[in-house]
């Protein structure tokens, strides 16, 4: 790794430190916000949240202590694909076991109905960040059909992300539909991104890993893409879920206007 790139990656590093702690401390807050406003018990609330909080936290903590010690940059070896597996695999699974457990359980989705519609939206606003990677693509350090399409999608995706939640908090017509087409495109560009970023690769000492796999953008693919994709996943279950219940309740409105008519 030449002193370039390795000061590159710490101010990245930097950033991250910054960042991922305020979108953790977020969505704590937010869900928090969401629980008070369901019909539920203070003990409901509390262990619900308390889980959460747990596991989003030690999530982080793990994946940063990992990386910041070279661990699946050591791991790597000259087997990059094996490598990808033990990183990609677990994240994988972790988010199909979290999502079935979040849109299983009744105090979830209680806070789901709830809670605004721009909130979740309005999370993803952060990876306006994305520019992350251009510097790193301009510098020579990761090539262009990776680090363009992953950052130039990424600040796509905030700033719709933003227009999306500012429509939705407006109740304009069209937010609901735009709304949706957004968490498709950020899911997509998630895919992508992370598709390109295993086919890439970066010198590192004598070996040549892909740079999903140093410090601290292995963060990204174990820790970063997961979240953004279950909170994608979880703002179009709220959006479907709002729209079932405006559905549902459309006909009784109708009869009982017609009652009183």
């Amino acid at each position: 790794m030449t002193p370039e790139f390795a000061q590159v990656l710490q101010s990245t590093a930097v950033l991250g430190a910054i960042v991922r702690p305020l979108l953790v401390a977020t969505l704590l807050v937010g869900l928090w916000y969401a629980l008070s406003r369901a019909r539920l018990t203070v003990r409901q609330r509390l262990s619900h949240w308390g889980v959460v909080a747990v596991v989003l936290i030690l999530w982080l903590a793990t994946v940063w202590t990992l990386a910041s010690q070279g661990i699946f940059e050591l791991a790597a070896g000259a087997q990059i694909a094996t490598a990808v597996g033990m990183t990609l695999v677990p994240t994988i699974l972790f988010v199909a076991a979290a999502l079935t457990i979040l849109m299983r359980s009744m105090t979830i989705a209680a806070a789901i109905d709830v809670a605004p519609l721009w909130w979740l939206v309005a999370y993803q606003g952060y990876r306006v960040t994305g520019f992350i990677f251009l510097p790193l693509w301009a510098e020579g350090f990761l090539p262009g059909f990776f680090a363009l399409p992953a950052g130039i999608g990424d600040m796509l995706t905030g700033a719709l992300a933003i227009g999306a939640a500012i429509a939705l908090a407006r109740n304009l017509l069209w937010a609901r539909t735009f709304a949706y087409a957004v968490n498709i495109f950020g899911m997509a560009d998630l895919v992508n991104a992370i598709t390109l970023g295993v086919v890439s690769t970066a010198t590192s000492g004598s070996s040549v890993v892909s740079p999903l796999l140093m410090y601290p953008l292995v963060i990204v693919p174990t820790f970063g893409v997961p979240l953004a994709f279950i909170i994608h996943f979880l703002s179009i279950w709220q959006l479907h879920r709002r729209s079932r219940l405006a559905s549902q309740s459309a006909p009784h409105a109708g009869h009982a206007f017609h009652s009183t008519a």
